[in-house]
């Protein structure tokens, strides 16, 4: 069944409700996936994309040798519709939702179900999730809408009123470990992937298969140079300028969350706490689509670090 997407161990119990209300013909006309980013959300809504446009009338997975299932192998189904944004950090706009409303307006071409997957749901703008609402209210035929959400809060409540919410799992540790492993990945490196991306089992695959675990320990030096003053800001605000800026906003996050849980009671700690929360912000900023100065704000951030770590030592020395 190479090509087709398969449900994740963690999401049995949310995938047999969804196929029992498939076999018994009760299925909405739009779902609404929610749950942390990098935990299968999107395998998950290709699994049942695929489900419902493959030919086999039983069974809870596709078949994977019908027409419709040989046609989402070769990602060319004519009744499969995914829409996300052209680049990461962009929105899906008005224009977008309304090529969406023309498309699911008109009958299946292969006769049966038609799928419609919008991930993430919350990058549409107001307007483009305005003009969505009158294709939910007014579906057409056999027609499934998928909205795959990382931040629930930022969709719109009509948005969300219309859908049937699913709450997708994030796995256990040891789950997560399993499924790192089967492709026989170290386990010492699975284990420092999946505590880098925080439980979140893609995320640390990527990691693995992207051999990130080297450049964060490398992030992680950057971060005890600075602090030492052998490593100015200017400078590691322009090592950062080639690396993925919100993976190292997580790195940074990490990095002071084992600062803090090291030295739990250093009274130097309500400036980190202060620091935290800009860093959070900072990432959010990163995440828009607003396009901030990276470059600005590394320096403006190693800049702050360097002063708290001089602080710190200060008040160590003066004890």
């Amino acid at each position: 069944m190479s090509g087709l997407a398969q449900p994740l161990g963690w999401h049995d119990l949310v995938w047999q409700r969804l196929m029992s209300a498939y076999h018994h013909d009760r299925l909405p006309h739009a779902v609404l996936l929610s749950g942390a980013v990098d935990t299968g959300k999107h395998i998950f809504a290709s699994a049942l994309a695929q489900r419902l446009l493959c030919a086999t009338e039983d069974g809870n997975v596709s078949c994977g040798r019908c027409k419709g299932c040989q046609l989402n192998s070769a990602g060319t189904h004519p009744d499969l519709a995914i829409l996300a944004p052209e680049d990461a950090g962009k929105a899906i706009g008005i224009d977008d939702i309304r090529k969406l409303a023309m498309t699911v307006s008109k009958t299946g071409q292969q006769g049966g179900w038609k799928v419609v997957i919008i991930l993430p749901a919350e990058s549409m703008t107001a307007s483009a999730a305005n003009a969505l609402l009158k294709t939910l209210e007014e579906p057409q035929g056999q027609t499934l809408m998928i909205l795959v959400s990382h931040e629930l809060g930022r969709l719109p409540a009509t948005i969300r009123s219309r859908c049937q919410r699913y709450v997708l799992p994030q796995p256990s540790t040891a789950e997560a470990l399993a499924w790192l492993q089967v492709t026989s990945v170290n386990s010492d490196a699975a284990s420092q992937a999946l505590s880098l991306a925080q439980g979140r089992p893609l995320l640390a695959r990527q990691y693995l298969d992207d051999g990130l675990l080297e450049r964060h320990r490398q992030f992680d030096s950057w971060l005890d140079e600075v602090a030492a003053g052998r490593l100015a800001p200017l400078e590691a605000a322009q090592l950062c300028q080639k690396l993925d800026a919100i993976a190292l906003a997580d790195w940074f996050l990490l990095y002071l969350h084992g600062r803090l849980c090291a030295d739990s009671n250093n009274p130097f700690n309500r400036e980190i706490f202060t620091f935290y929360d800009k860093l959070r912000k900072v990432r959010g900023w990163l995440a828009s689509a607003s396009n901030p100065n990276s470059q600005l704000i590394w320096e403006e951030l190693f800049f702050d670090w360097l002063a708290l770590s001089k602080a710190s030592a200060r008040r160590v020395a003066e004890r």
